[in-house]
């Protein structure tokens, strides 16, 4: 068995986090599973109970610079080190420019953008410390083509494309490798119903996308996979 790996995974309450907390808890890893929904949170603990590894959950809004970094600060108590952060939190609104509002433009801005720099800069300085350590960011497709009624989505999965670039060139000669991941369409309640009912069975799987991410992070030290990008088979929906 390989030692467990302590992976801290954000946005954890639902879809793709859900679907990555019990990927890796079922391979023996111990997960620290965040979220702002304590009710799901807990199902999701009671449910991995008997998994190899383990799912210990805990509060924590993105968004919130104090939160995270006494989340951070209560992982690495428990554990003692934080081996891989899966920045999966995520929301979006499928407006069009014109009719997204100021207050929509900075919820979806501070969580995907601010949210993903505030646990990075949470886990770094112990990464570094240690020499060795993995961000995965799980981003979008949105930030690689044109999206009509996704503009600030896009946006913000773009800026973290870009600030995550920036920190791989820095941090790439310090055993750190940050990892960016560009999933397609996935069934998840992200999506309008409607959506869901026309599209869904072109979309992804929260599952599948979760087994290719417990892959990528299986990588050995000597390679990092830096630009992962996952479609579904029928490419483009148009919704």
């Amino acid at each position: 068995m390989p030692t467990p790996r302590v992976v801290w995974i954000t946005g954890a309450s639902s879809g793709i986090g859900r679907a990555l907390s019990e990927e890796f808890a079922s391979h023996g890893d111990i997960v620290a599973a965040t979220a702002r929904t304590m009710s799901n949170l807990t199902t999701l603990q009671s449910q991995l109970g008997s998994s190899s590894g383990s799912c210990t959950v805990f509060r924590c809004d993105a968004t919130d610079e104090e939160q995270v970094q006494a989340t951070a600060g209560a992982i690495l108590s428990k554990f003692g080190g934080i081996d891989i952060l899966i920045n999966n939190a995520g929301v979006t609104y499928f407006k069009d420019f014109l009719n997204t509002t100021i207050e929509q433009f900075d919820e979806v801005m501070d969580t995907n953008l601010r949210g993903l720099f505030l646990s990075t800069k949470a886990v770094l300085p112990e990464m570094l410390a240690k020499g060795r350590g993995s961000i995965i960011n799980v981003l979008s497709y949105a930030a690689k083509v044109t999206y009509t009624g996704s503009s600030v989505y896009a946006a913000s999965k773009a800026g973290a494309e870009a600030m995550m670039n920036v920190l791989r060139a820095e941090t790439r000669d310090k055993g750190i490798k940050i990892v960016n991941v560009y999933p397609g369409a996935v069934f998840t309640p992200i999506w309008h119903a409607k959506h869901l009912e026309q599209y869904g069975h072109q979309m992804m799987k929260p599952a599948e996308i979760a087994k290719a991410l417990y892959e990528i992070s299986c990588q050995p030290p000597s390679m990092m996979m830096e630009d992962v990008v996952i479609r579904p088979q029928v490419g483009d929906l148009r919704v």
